[in-house]
C-alpha cells in the first residue's frame, strides 16, 4: 500500500474493509463512502482521488465514514456496487449505492455528491384516497362526455 493510502487508512473516519466486514460497516454507517483505489502503480490517479476523499472526510467531519476497500477484495466487490473502473467512490445511503464517481474529477463533483448524500430525503406527499378517487371519477366522466359528443 502506498504511503498516501496508508495515511488515508489511518484517518479516524476510515475503516479498511475486507469483503467479510462490508455489510457490518454499512449497517453501522447509514451515510458512507466506499473507496475503490485500484492499482495505484498502474493507475496513479487513485492517489489523487485518495487526497480528495481525505479532504471530504475533513470537510464533512463527523457526518461521513469511509470504507477503504482492501485491494484483495476489490474485484469481488466491484460488480456489487456498479464499479467498472477504478479509482471510484461509491456514495452509500442506508446500505444502498446512491451515487458513484469514477476516476478523478473536479472537487465540486465529489463535494456535490456528498451534499446530495447528506441532504434529508424529501418526504413523499400522498393524497388522501378520496381526493384521488374523486379526480379519477371526474376525469373518466369528462372523457366519456367527449366521446359521446363526437358520435352525433
Amino acid at each position: 500500500m502506498s504511503d498516501l493510502l496508508e495515511a488515508l487508512a489511518s484517518h479516524p473516519a476510515c475503516d479498511v474493509l475486507r469483503k467479510a466486514d462490508l455489510d457490518d460497516f454499512l449497517s453501522r454507517n447509514p451515510r458512507a463512502l466506499l473507496f475503490f483505489s485500484g492499482d495505484v502503480a498502474q493507475r496513479p490517479e487513485g492517489l489523487d482521488v485518495a487526497v480528495v476523499v481525505r479532504e471530504l472526510l475533513t470537510s464533512y467531519q463527523g457526518r461521513l465514514r469511509l470504507g477503504l476497500v482492501d485491494r484483495r477484495d476489490e474485484a469481488a466487490l466491484m460488480a456489487r456496487f456498479g464499479v467498472v473502473v477504478t479509482p471510484a467512490v461509491v456514495y452509500m445511503r442506508d446500505g444502498q449505492p446512491a451515487e458513484l464517481v469514477a476516476r478523478m474529477r473536479d472537487w465540486p463533483v465529489f463535494a456535490q455528491a456528498c451534499d446530495r448524500l447528506l441532504a434529508p430525503r424529501p418526504k413523499l406527499r400522498s393524497r388522501p384516497r378520496e381526493e384521488t378517487h374523486d379526480r379519477t371519477r371526474a376525469r373518466l366522466a369528462s372523457e366519456g362526455s367527449r366521446r359521446g359528443a363526437g358520435r352525433r
